[in-house]
């Protein structure tokens, strides 16, 4: 008896030595360690270095960022990125003098990460060395820092450099490239789209089909805030010239839910028209956006339809 006693305690033993020893290798029940995971951003596969990514996600931020921060600073162009990336979605403020830095970063793949994950942070610190590159003439990196600064400003923290950036950001919904000015535009809507109603309106008839699409929705942002009639009048043209006249469906569906989301009654007709005469995804976003905004005359209008039947 005391034999098999003395035996299973030291199997027992042996087994939380073995445990221990698991867990130090990172093959533990729980999956492997996020040092393995890191390891596996250095593949040349990106399929790999994808699932890589998407595990580390999964850890809690104490237990990936600084080994993240570690990495950022890796050899390699591809790890960079990753890296850059990761801090960027697990907006951890303790990555920004990280991502910072990575602005200067030669690979300009990378530093357009970096501006894009400091506009996920938005930490009002990252401000001013975005302004730097605001001007940047890589495509890429221009994009990234002009949606960041929005995001970053604070003019509780920077009200100098608030105004600064809120000024680049005005220039830029004119700038050249229709990248640029998405950004722009997305950028303003930290700002309230302030004193720039009648710039969106002016790009939702935009040649870019990506700004239009978005001036479109930031006119639905706007006016359903509280707006002097002839700013909100304004809003409602431009967006039945988008409902009636522009060649995208997913430009018109936008523009239908913008109206409705203004709660303007004057759109009815129109989205009844489109109920009646539209393409099936007109007839689909119009139904929408008319039990939004009029609940009892979309429902009249399904009774009818239903009736035909």
């Amino acid at each position: 008896m005391a034999g098999t006693l003395f035996d299973k305690q030291k199997c027992g033993s042996a087994r939380l030595v073995l445990g221990a020893l698991l867990v130090g290798l990172g093959i533990a029940c729980g999956g492997p360690a996020p040092e393995a995971y890191i390891h596996q951003l250095k593949s040349l596969q990106k399929a790999e270095r994808l699932k890589a990514a998407n595990q580390l996600i999964r850890f809690e931020a104490d237990e990936v960022v600084p080994l993240l921060i570690e990495e950022a600073d890796s050899g390699y162009i591809r790890v960079r990125f990753e890296v850059i990336q990761l801090l960027g979605r697990f907006k951890d403020e303790r990555a920004v003098p990280t991502l910072i830095a990575a602005l200067r970063d030669k690979s300009p793949r990378v530093a357009a990460a970096a501006a894009w994950a400091l506009g996920e942070i938005g930490s009002p610190a990252a401000l001013a060395p975005l302004l730097k590159y605001a001007r940047d003439p890589t495509v890429e990196v221009r994009q990234y820092v002009l949606g960041a600064l929005g995001p970053c400003h604070s003019y509780e923290a920077e009200p100098a450099l608030s105004d600064s950036a809120f000024r680049v950001v005005r220039r830029a919904l004119r700038a050249p490239k229709p990248k640029w000015r998405v950004a722009a535009l997305q950028s303003l809507r930290a700002y309230g789209y302030r004193d720039a109603v009648q710039e969106v309106i002016r790009m939702s008839v935009d040649p870019s089909n990506e700004v239009r699409y978005v001036a479109v929705q930031a006119l639905g942002q706007i006016g359903s805030a509280a707006l002097r009639r002839p700013a909100r009048n304004a809003i409602y043209e431009a967006l039945l010239v988008a409902l009636d006249a522009d060649e995208l469906q997913s430009i018109r569906s936008k523009a239908m839910h913008a109206l409705a989301e203004m709660g303007d009654k004057r759109a009815e007709p129109h989205l009844q028209q489109l109920m009646r005469e539209g393409t099936e995804e007109d007839q689909t976003a119009a139904r929408l956006a008319l039990y939004k905004l009029s609940p009892e005359v979309a429902e009249a209008m399904r009774q009818t339809e239903l009736g035909a039947k």
